[in-house]
């Protein structure tokens, strides 16, 4: 017995590699954690520069890095530091069709292993331990020396059979996802970034809860750019329309991210300020999607937010390339412009707040640049303008459902108009 208590455990496996994993996802890296602690020394990092940090102060065997990730992706990561570490193993897992990219880092610094998400731990390991052995060939046992010495040459043939194989594996596992995103169909994926964007939209019956004379134009389809989004608290009515400068799916993941962290603002944070509101917004877009990175062309936002307050009966506008446009009560009609600039993720907007009251406005009206350009078909934005206004200038005396049918008559769309 005494012996069982003093005994080390060793069928406990022995630890002679360390492996780094790479991931932006928290979740993730501590499965991981969890899976391979009992066979590997296992360090983590959450990007890029925290993985170079640990490959300075530490002796690492394999590197596994995510592909996408905000900051530094995983190519970037590996053409960094395998020139200073050339001896690592280095495996790349990305659950999307980088092609360009795994082929970019293949040639310049080689792989060991290309991986799609996600990941079963059994087949993981015997891929480690693949790699682990052909990188670091002496480590195996030692086989009992003949008595007469035969001099070995480098299994070249066996690394380059690797190699070969590697190439085929990326070209097989692209085509393979390339052919399940055909057979997924792109349109499912977008009729439910619709479906998801549709159902954060409020409707134009809660904003007659708020303002019994308003409506609401709006196209409900994938190729709107436009959105909106109202809600009360407190007495406070903030009425916001947007327009987002990028591509289908872009736009659907973007509108809708922008409508949940509205409603965050609002009703959580107890935030009403519109150059506040417009702040949080564009750091909360940058750090959800970009982390250091911005392209201005991905997703640069057109965004009038007005904040009404019923008690007092103020109103509080800010804007970023998108104006109001108004009546006062002797029918004369008003820009209250936004300024110049669309609202970038990450940088601070330069937003004036007008501040008037509802004794200075009848009407107000939310139109974005791009619906007025493409309502009056003309490429003069001055011209557009005056188009718009003529119109307004027309129909602001009607009732506001009368003034909603007939601007839908004249191809306008995703425009709210509100009466006090």
């Amino acid at each position: 017995m005494e012996g069982v208590l003093d005994r080390t455990y060793k069928d406990e496996e022995v630890k002679k590699y360390s492996i780094l994993y790479v991931d932006d996802e928290e979740v993730n890296l501590r499965i991981f954690q969890r899976a391979f602690k009992r066979h590997y020394n296992v360090f983590t990092a959450e990007s890029g520069a925290e993985a170079i940090k640990i490959l300075e102060s530490s002796s690492i065997d394999l590197i596994m890095t995510d592909q996408r990730m905000p900051g530094m992706t995983g190519v970037e990561l590996l053409i960094k530091i395998v020139p200073q570490y050339p001896n690592i193993a280095r495996m790349i897992m990305t659950g999307f069709s980088d092609e360009d990219e795994i082929i970019r880092v293949d040639k310049e610094v080689g792989l060991d292993r290309f991986l799609v998400k996600p990941w079963n731990q059994e087949d993981l390991k015997e891929e480690f331990d693949k790699a682990l052995e052909l990188r670091n060939p002496t480590d195996k046992k030692e086989e009992v020396k003949p008595a007469v010495q035969v001099e070995k040459k480098p299994d070249l043939d066996q690394e380059k059979k690797a190699k070969q194989e590697l190439k085929k594996e990326i070209i097989k596992s692209v085509e393979a996802r390339k052919n399940m995103m055909s057979t997924v169909n792109m349109d499912q994926v977008i009729e439910f970034n619709v479906s998801l964007r549709e159902s954060l939209l409020p409707r134009q019956e809660e904003l007659r809860l708020y303002l019994e004379d308003a409506f609401i134009l709006y196209e409900h389809n994938r190729v709107n750019h436009n959105g909106y989004w109202f809600g009360e608290v407190s007495d406070k009515v903030i009425i916001t329309s947007f327009n987002t400068n990028s591509g289908v799916i872009h736009a659907l993941t973007l509108n809708t991210f922008i409508c949940a962290t509205l409603i965050e603002l609002m009703y959580k944070d107890k935030i009403y300020d519109p150059k506040e509101i417009l702040s949080s917004l564009s750091t909360r877009i940058q750090n959800r999607f970009f982390g250091k990175k911005y392209d201005e062309n991905i997703c640069s936002v057109d965004i009038a937010l007005l904040v009404y307050d019923k008690q007092d009966e103020s109103l509080l506008f800010g804007g970023a390339n998108h104006s109001l446009y108004s009546f006062n009560k002797k029918g004369e009609f008003k820009t209250l412009p936004g300024n110049i600039a669309p609202l970038i993720p990450g940088v601070e907007p330069d937003i004036d707040v007008l501040q008037f009251d509802t004794f200075e406005v009848s009407e107000l009206y939310f139109i974005s640049n791009n619906v007025i350009d493409d309502s009056t078909k003309k490429s003069d934005s001055n011209s557009a303008l005056l188009s718009t206004q003529l119109l307004l200038e027309e129909l602001h005396k009607f009732p506001m459902i009368m003034q909603a049918k007939l601007l839908r008559e004249y191809k306008y769309k995703s425009l709210l108009g509100v009466r006090f």
